[in-house]
């Protein structure tokens, strides 16, 4: 007789029936590597530590540039395309940390500002600008000496324009007193202070001016003050500039000498103006302009010289008394 046959293990039974699974190792197993594999794997470590080490090593002199050894007149040639802009180096006031400073702008943007400028703009005056000014590489100086003693000349050769006397007078203040001023050769004024908080600059841009003393041209192309006569336009200018107009004539031992370096616009002489007398030419208004600076001048020459004299009269006495 059968005996009956035991009853399966059912999952209710909290109890499994035991299957048959593949083992899975999950030990790595040492892989069988070729010798001379690793032997090639050390081989371009190192080659690339090699290169790495070449690299930092200095150039060979036979790979250096003889830039000094050029002609000089190509080596000219070659300061002038880093150092100078053919239309001229433009300069706005802006304010940065707080401080009265320069920027340089291009053509387009100082053409819209130069002039008309207000504070709000001399803060965002390249924000929407949609060209840069042409590059220019003053570091090129910091090279060598010798290439300082070159280029310097070449780069101040630029000629440096101005929105304004705010403008020129921020320029100058923060040029040093390292004598970089007296390498400046022209300089262009394209607006002029008519308002409460902006004519003061009008004569401080020229006091500090002095520090230019081989100045070759000043141009001023712009109106001066609200006057349509040569005579009132040299009045105004005199009233503004003479700090430097008077210190040009000392340093050349002419009274007058600073008519040779300053240049003034027709539009400056009242040409553009429908009250302006249409009988005089171009050379008339300036003729007229250049009499009148004069005679503020030769006037101012002569007082100094009259109270020089009146001091001399007074040592002379003092010492004849003792």
């Amino acid at each position: 007789m059968s005996q009956p046959a035991a009853p399966q293990k059912t999952f209710a039974s909290g109890r499994y029936s035991k299957r048959k699974r593949t083992q899975v190792n999950y030990r790595m197993e040492e892989l069988d590597v070729d010798e001379t594999d690793v032997e090639s794997e050390e081989e371009i470590v190192k080659a690339k530590k090699q290169r790495r080490i070449a690299a930092t090593r200095p150039l060979p002199k036979r790979k250096i540039f003889p830039f000094l050894r050029l002609p000089a007149e190509i080596r000219n040639m070659i300061y002038s395309y880093a150092l100078v802009d053919p239309s001229g180096v433009k300069f706005v006031a802006v304010q940065r940390n707080k401080r009265r400073c320069v920027e340089r702008v291009s053509n387009k943007t100082f053409s819209q500002v130069a002039g008309s400028r207000t504070y709000y703009q001399s803060n965002r005056i390249n924000d929407d600008a949609d060209e840069q000014a042409t590059e220019l590489s003053p570091s090129l100086l910091a090279v060598n000496k010798q290439i300082h003693r070159e280029a310097c000349d070449i780069l101040y050769s630029n000629e440096l324009i101005f929105a304004d006397p705010i403008a020129l007078y921020a320029f100058m203040i923060n040029l040093g007193r390292d004598g970089s001023a007296s390498r400046i050769k022209t300089m262009r004024l394209k607006g002029w202070g008519h308002g409460r908080t902006s004519k003061a600059y009008n004569n401080s841009c020229f006091a500090v001016l002095r520090d230019a003393k081989n100045l070759e041209k000043f141009y001023i192309d712009c109106t001066v003050g609200w006057y349509r006569q040569p005579k009132n336009a040299a009045q105004q200018i005199y009233r503004d500039a003479h700090p430097w107009l008077e210190d040009v004539g000392r340093v050349k031992g002419k009274f007058d000498a600073a008519l040779d370096v300053l240049e003034v616009s027709a539009e400056s002489l009242g040409r553009n103006y429908w009250n302006a007398s249409q009988n005089q030419s171009d050379a008339q208004r300036r003729k007229a302009f250049n009499d009148e600076l004069r005679r503020n001048l030769e006037l101012q020459q002569k007082r100094v010289m009259v109270s020089m004299s009146g001091k001399k009269r007074k040592v002379s006495k003092v010492s004849g008394t003792t």
